[in-house]
């Protein structure tokens, strides 16, 4: 007997359960998930508790899973940008991009939530080594294909990691006036194009425009 093929369209049951996933992602990114319950969730989402429970045993459970997804999005987006430039200076600014404009809604109530829940602060600290190491590769390959100074690549990265768990920080953010993905846009030009100015004249001259702006 013949197999049947897998349909590619979802089916309704997944395509409620993504939806829920994604308007859970808005509202937690938007207000954290501490000074809510599940009872709550259900009636801003318009759902019954037990869709909820059907998702995830609790609401930290729940709070846990939207951040994974959120976070593989960032870093499938990152990927699916840099497989998209050859040119390494190209390859990088695509693969960091998603990490302002995927972060933009996230607010400090989110951060204050997962910085005081250790899975929730375990996953983004794994995501964002994850991250440094894939970047530590690719700028590697620039030095050697001539595209980047010889600097020490590890360094580099290890320095780029300190700075993201000082981003991490909400009161940090508050002191310097930067929202998350902000701080982001800031870390990445820095990456990307040093502190000083290019001389008057001299190649990149010109306002380069931000990864926000991109």
């Amino acid at each position: 007997m013949r197999r049947r093929r897998a349909s590619a369209t979802p089916s309704p049951l997944r395509r409620d359960r993504d939806r829920v996933l994604d308007a859970l992602e808005s509202r937690f990114l938007a207000r954290g998930f501490r000074a809510t319950t599940i009872g709550d969730l259900a009636s801003e989402l318009r759902c019954s508790r037990r869709t909820l429970y059907e998702i995830a045993p609790s609401k930290e459970a729940l709070f846990v899973l939207v951040m994974g997804r959120w976070l593989e999005r960032v870093r499938r987006l990152g990927w699916q940008g840099a497989l998209a430039h050859p040119e390494p200076r190209e390859r990088i600014e695509a693969f960091l991009r998603p990490g302002v404009t995927e972060t933009a809604k996230a607010s400090a109530a989110f951060l204050a939530d997962v910085q005081d829940f250790e899975p929730a602060r375990a996953l983004l600290a794994g995501h964002q080594r994850e991250r440094v190491r894939f970047l530590r590769d690719m700028v590697a390959d620039g030095m050697e294909k001539g595209s980047f100074r010889p600097l020490h690549a590890h360094l580099v990265a290890e320095t780029m990691l300190l700075a993201i768990t000082r981003i991490n920080d909400p009161a940090f953010l508050a002191e310097a006036r930067l929202s998350f993905s902000g701080a982001f846009a800031e870390l990445y030009e820095l990456l990307l194009h040093g502190l000083f100015r290019p001389k008057p004249g001299a190649p990149g001259a010109r306002r380069r425009r931000t990864l926000r702006e991109r």
